[in-house]
């Protein structure tokens, strides 16, 4: 059966029952430019979380699709490289992997839109998303916040119980990129509100002495991680979920 996709009138009228105004330059829309099955992934969380009631999700791209958790792909297409990282992080905790490769913050808007946190109460919503928005689509750190920053709001009025933990894009090896991480990331910062919406860079695990490059012990290639990578992005997440999360 093909699943049905939202029309821009369906969004027009989700967008404006929670009071939502999208940046010119968003487009919230499904996509199919990875490997994997992207339609056949937005299913299986949708179908996980009628039975399933994470405390924990983390929304994402790449970085968190390859990592570990649930659901796995049927067709297996994307590797996992932090499988052991992402049980211990979890360990005793219900969490949903809420990554998909090669997704922009627009695509990561449409699922949510689309219900893939529907009858959820996450306690934290993890949020790493970005990279591809200043790579692939080379948008300028304010534009790459501005859709960010409606991803959030629409995390704040479908999910009005989680608090969100929005994290900082990781370093990259590309020198050009350094610069757009940084800046992106400031942007960022301001979006937390210290109350419902908390920040926290992470990229620092990745890089050693002054550069602000990733180092290659922590990545594959130029933006996954490695096994080490992960387990340092475990290590760093770890207490701002403590910080945030009594319960954790």
């Amino acid at each position: 059966m093909t699943p049905h996709i939202l029309n821009a009138k369906e969004i027009e009228d989700i967008l404006r029952q929670h009071g939502l105004v999208l940046p010119e330059t968003m487009h919230p829309e499904p996509h199919q430019r990875d490997q994997y099955n992207w339609a056949a992934r937005h299913a299986s969380i949708k179908e996980r979380h009628r039975t399933v009631k994470p405390e924990y999700v983390i929304l994402g791209d790449s970085i968190t699709h390859c990592w570990g958790g649930e659901p796995a792909d049927a067709d297996r297409k994307m590797p996992r490289h932090g499988i052991d990282s992402w049980n211990s992080l979890f360990e005793g905790h219900t969490a949903t992997n809420m990554g998909f490769g090669y997704d922009y913050v627009d695509n990561a808007f449409y699922r949510i839109l689309d219900g893939e946190l529907s009858g959820t109460s996450p306690r934290v919503i993890i949020v790493l998303i970005g990279t591809n928005d200043i790579d692939t689509l080379a948008l300028a750190p304010e534009t790459c916040a501005a859709h960010t920053s409606a991803l959030l709001q629409l995390l704040r009025a479908t999910q009005p119980e989680s608090k969100i933990l929005l994290l900082g894009i990781m370093p990259r090896t590309e020198p050009h990129l350094a610069p757009v991480i940084r800046q992106t990331n400031e942007a960022y910062s301001r979006l937390a509100d210290g109350q419902h919406i908390h920040f926290a860079d992470c990229g620092a695990c990745f890089l050693e002495g002054d550069s602000l490059l990733a180092d290659t012990r922590y990545v594959l290639d130029e933006a996954h991680p490695s096994t080490a990578g992960y387990e340092a992005m475990a290590a760093t997440i770890r207490p701002h979920l403590k910080r945030i999360d009594p319960l954790y």
